[in-house]
């Protein structure tokens, strides 16, 4: 019996072990999937963010731009109200006047003769600027350069004038990269935050906005910044964004690391600085603060969710073991003295029966001795305590290992695997001297009532291998026993019987 339950209980546990493996798959399974939507929402995130930051500082340079462009256009045509006969005097009157805005300002006439300083005509041999002049209609605007003047990023705004009559020239204006990139720093969200103009062709860079503020304005190679620090794995990525504001697309997005870090990089066009786009890039940890809050509740929610939940399966686990443990019992111990009852006693004992082999075995057949005379003189609930007093008394003398049973109202059965005849007489020797000392509830002090037990045995291979037969002949030992006066022990003999 307790080898059959033991194979039981390991299924039960194989069972139990497989069904969390299960569970705890299926889980893993499912927080993985959460996370990688968690992590592509954060992206699409990152992206979105990024692109309205970046529309939005295009925008606004855009229009600083076009204010430029409208202050050198009324310049022009006030000029050009003045009918100036040639650009002599009034240059020699303008070279020296700035205004808010501009850093300088100058002439070129129609045979191409440019009015300017030393220094701005060699930057108009330079960077060419003679031959964007030619394309205002009525403005054209330059490329930044760098400025020999200032040292710092500039731009030149050409518009058409007209002089002398009927003579077409240029009105020039140089205004300084950084009024459009204040408008950039000042629409940042971040320290972090580095906004940058960029050339697709050459991959020149000059520095908007970013966390080095004395870094703003200056320039630098794509490729020498952040393109080499690229993790290699997100460098095709790049590569193919890239490729996109050479071809002239619409802003794309790209997310990638460098390092450890990881970045949401942006371009968007500015339609009048041909060639240069607006880029902005910001690192995930400035941009994602909120959603990583929200990733860390959706984690530590989750844990203790499936925590909970896991802990919940375990002890519903557990109660039912306990509940399953309490029937099964009942349905093999007696629920009074909770020794085996009688089915389970012969389910068991002939299990060991039949594994025997060689060793000796003992069926014990135990009678209280006029038990009726208890409940009758002292009440059922007295004849139950001596009933669970005596039980007790079986397992202490005749050990755990025995099977010992209540096979009827106050009649017992034990059998001992492994004993022999002089051990089990021992045993009934003890037992009808301890027996003496239970006494019946209720029972008065000058009542010298005490219970006593009478004990018949039979050995197994010597009397019989066989279970109902050896259980035979122990009762037919204990009937001899009754015979000659009850309260003692006796063994069964051939030729004794009923």
């Amino acid at each position: 019996m307790k080898e059959k339950n033991s194979a039981e209980q390991l299924q039960q546990g194989g069972s139990f072990f497989r069904l969390m493996m299960i569970y705890l798959i299926v889980c893993s399974i499912g927080f993985t999937v959460m996370m990688i939507c968690v992590n592509k929402l954060m992206k699409e995130h990152d992206k979105t963010l990024t692109t309205q930051i970046c529309d939005l500082v295009a925008e606004k340079m855009n229009n600083s731009i076009s204010y430029m462009t409208s202050s050198a256009e009324n310049m022009a045509a006030m000029l050009t109200a003045q009918e100036l006969k040639d650009f002599d005097n009034v240059y020699g009157q303008t070279r020296f006047l700035k205004g808010e805005a501009y850093i300088s300002m100058g002439f070129v006439d129609m045979q191409k003769r440019i009015y300017a300083s030393d220094s701005e005509l060699e930057e108009f041999e330079k960077w060419d600027l003679l031959e964007i002049s030619k394309q205002a209609d009525p403005v054209s605007i330059s490329p930044p350069y760098r400025s020999g003047l200032t040292g710092q990023p500039v731009f030149t705004l050409f518009a058409n004038i007209t002089y002398g009559g009927n003579k077409k020239g240029k009105l020039f204006m140089t205004y300084p990269l950084k009024e459009i990139q204040n408008i950039a720093y000042t629409e940042t969200l971040a320290d972090e935050t580095e906004i940058w103009l960029m050339n697709a062709e050459s991959d020149n860079l000059i520095q908007c906005a970013g966390k080095d503020k004395y870094a703003v304005g200056s320039w630098a190679n794509a490729g020498l910044t952040f393109e080499k620090n690229i993790n290699e794995s997100d460098r095709d990525d790049y590569l193919d964004w890239k490729q996109k504001m050479s071809d002239g697309e619409d802003g794309a997005a790209l997310v990638y690391k460098s390092g450890q870090t990881g970045y949401t990089q942006v371009f968007a066009d500015i339609p009048s600085m041909h060639g240069w786009k607006l880029v902005v890039r910001i690192p995930s940890s400035a941009m994602s603060s909120a959603m990583m809050k929200f990733r860390t509740i959706v984690i530590v929610f989750t844990t203790l969710l499936l925590l909970a939940t896991f802990i919940m399966f375990v002890m519903s686990h557990k109660r039912d073991e306990a509940d399953k443990e309490i029937l099964e019992n009942l349905s093999i111990h007696d629920p009074l003295t909770e020794v085996m009852n009688r089915r389970a006693f012969d389910m068991a004992a002939q299990t060991q029966l039949a594994h025997i082999g060689r060793d000796d075995g003992v069926m014990i057949f135990i009678d209280i001795d006029y038990f009726k005379t208890v409940n009758d003189k002292y009440g059922h609930d007295a004849g139950d305590k001596v009933l669970k007093e005596f039980a007790a008394l079986l397992k202490d003398v005749f050990g755990e290992n025995s099977l010992i049973a209540r096979y009827g109202g106050d009649e017992f059965l034990v059998f001992q695997k492994g004993a022999d005849r002089a051990e089990a007489e021992e045993k009934m020797v003890e037992l009808n001297r301890r027996a003496h000392d239970i006494r019946p509830a209720n029972c008065p002090e000058d009542d010298h009532y005490h219970v006593s037990c009478s004990c018949g045995g039979a050995v197994c291979p010597e009397n019989s291998r066989d279970f109902e037969e050896l259980k035979s002949l122990a009762d037919s030992a204990l009937y001899d026993v009754k015979e000659r006066g009850r309260d003692g022990h006796g063994w069964y003999a051939k030729g004794s019987g009923k």
